[in-house]
């Protein structure tokens, strides 16, 4: 039976914590022939984030419950690999924009010998809805790291993704990030050194209708993106 840990990284998430883990709970346990462990990976929150889901661990002997002083969505998701080490190691953002269905074939894929499988809104078999802002941010970032990066992955931002555990010894330790572009660039040193990757297509939609706001800055974080790739080109080139 394989392993695999899925790293939830959460801040201020008391809106939707109790609700998403309960789903992502349900969803695990059809996962046949894996032994699932859910980590909450806690960065920073000031909310009722803490108090949640520690109750939520107790609750459920598959969830852990991780705090970290210093925030990082990258900076979490690594903590949570590393706390609980699995045959394949996955992360999902706890808003559950991408619907859970696509869990099986996202685990399966590593499963059968991938090393990355990322849930991708540009695969033909996607249903996607979104904001024509989202959409536009979505194509932008894809067209600047074909530019930058020379990538073949269509959708490498989405946030739901999964490794291998030869990943998480070979790769993750050349990981620079800790924050948003972490995941980004984990997939993309792993494309570079020649690492298996699928993608498999997904449900997904804005969270606007959800009990909380995103809390992105899509302008800032866009200028961001494109500092963070153009950073990674010059640091893969360099070796």
């Amino acid at each position: 039976m394989q392993s695999v840990t899925i790293a939830i990284p959460v801040l201020n998430e008391e809106a939707v914590l109790r609700d998403a883990i309960e789903k992502i709970c349900a969803a695990a346990a059809g996962l046949a022939g894996y032994a699932v462990t859910l980590v909450i990976a806690d960065n920073g929150s000031h909310d009722g984030t803490e108090r949640i889901g520690r109750e939520l661990a107790v609750a459920h002997a598959e969830v852990k419950y991780l705090r970290l002083a210093e925030r990082g969505k990258g900076r979490a998701i690594r903590a949570a690999w590393q706390a609980h080490p699995a045959d394949i190691n996955a992360f999902m953002d706890a808003d559950l924009s991408t619907d859970l269905g696509a869990l099986p074939a996202l685990i399966g894929a590593v499963s059968a010998g991938a090393d990355v499988a990322v849930g991708s809104r540009r695969h033909r078999e996607s249903k996607v809805v979104r904001t024509p802002l989202r959409r536009l941010t979505s194509r932008g970032y894809g067209a600047v790291l074909r530019s930058f990066i020379g990538t073949r992955i269509a959708d490498v931002p989405c946030g739901f993704k999964a490794v291998s555990a030869r990943v998480i010894r070979e790769v993750l330790p050349t990981v620079d990030d800790q924050g948003w572009f972490f995941d980004s660039e984990l997939v993309l040193r792993a494309e570079r050194r020649g690492f298996a990757v699928r993608e498999v297509p997904v449900v997904w939609r804005d969270d606007r209708d959800r009990p909380r706001k995103s809390k992105v800055d899509v302008f800032r974080l866009a200028g961001e993106y494109v500092k963070r790739a153009w950073r990674l080109r010059r640091a893969m080139n360099a070796r």
